[in-house]
């Protein structure tokens, strides 16, 4: 019963949602990017805000029906299902308004250890260890933008590591500029996948949303750097970020 009316629910606001931004939505092919990104942006934002309210009535029926254990891990069920829709709207958002980086004068492999520091105690018994290059000259970067691209590639390696693995982060001089590599130790990449990795929504998790690597493309891209993946099966795999000195 419950399932029914929360299906119905779902289905009348997501209906609506798209009955109203249909009127709003010219021929494609005479839409601009930016147009299309800020059509895209708005309707997750309107997606959101009755999920929220469907969230906070979900969690009183399960309150008001926790004595009925057949009905309530039904209720809980869907509820897990409302908050990973809630994790992809959050991707999908984080994804479509990248903020323009305020650029700062950073001490690359300073920023790094600091980073690592603070991730060390989540590494999930994984050791990360550092190779830090002496020398290296000072960059001009965003340090929340840069933060969440380490994070993300320290995740990842994370994910991919065996039990008891080891990550290795390293720092070194390149012609580009400066660079930094987080490698794992885990199974590696298919060679055919490798090229996909930066698309949105595509993972090679079973619970991966598909948007974290491709926001850090767009960071790194931000800062007029690149980023590539070295991937071997059964090696493991080794990203590597190349940024210009400023």
């Amino acid at each position: 019963m419950y399932e029914l009316f929360i299906t119905f629910l779902l289905g009348i606001v997501l209906g609506w949602l798209i009955f109203r931004r249909k009127r709003e939505i010219k021929p494609i092919q005479s839409e601009s990017s930016t147009d299309i990104e800020q059509l895209s942006r708005a309707l997750a934002h309107e997606i959101r805000n009755p999920l929220n309210t469907i969230q906070m009535n979900l969690q009183l029926l399960m309150e008001e029906l926790k004595a009925d254990e057949r009905n309530a891990k039904r209720l809980s069920r869907m509820a897990d299902e409302l908050k990973r829709l809630d994790v992809i709207l959050k991707s999908f958002l984080d994804f479509t308004r990248l903020p323009t980086p305020k650029f700062e004068k950073i001490q690359l492999n300073e920023f790094i250890g600091n980073v690592i520091s603070i991730f060390r105690p989540g590494s999930k018994g994984i050791l990360i260890e550092t190779s830090l290059a002496s020398g290296i000259p000072a960059i001009r970067a965003d340090r929340t933008l840069l933060t969440e691209v380490i994070h993300n590639l320290l995740q990842n390696a994370i994910d991919a590591s065996p039990e008891g693995g080891k990550i290795i982060a390293e720092t070194g001089k390149s012609e580009f500029g400066v660079y930094f590599a987080i490698a794992d130790q885990g199974e590696g990449i298919p060679p055919e996948l490798i090229d996909k990795i930066f698309q949105p929504y595509f993972s090679t998790k079973s619970s991966g949303v598909g948007i974290g690597m491709a926001v850090v493309k767009r960071i790194v891209e931000a800062h007029g750097g690149r980023i590539w993946i070295q991937s071997r099966i059964g090696s493991g795999t080794r990203v590597v970020v190349e940024l210009p000195i400023r």
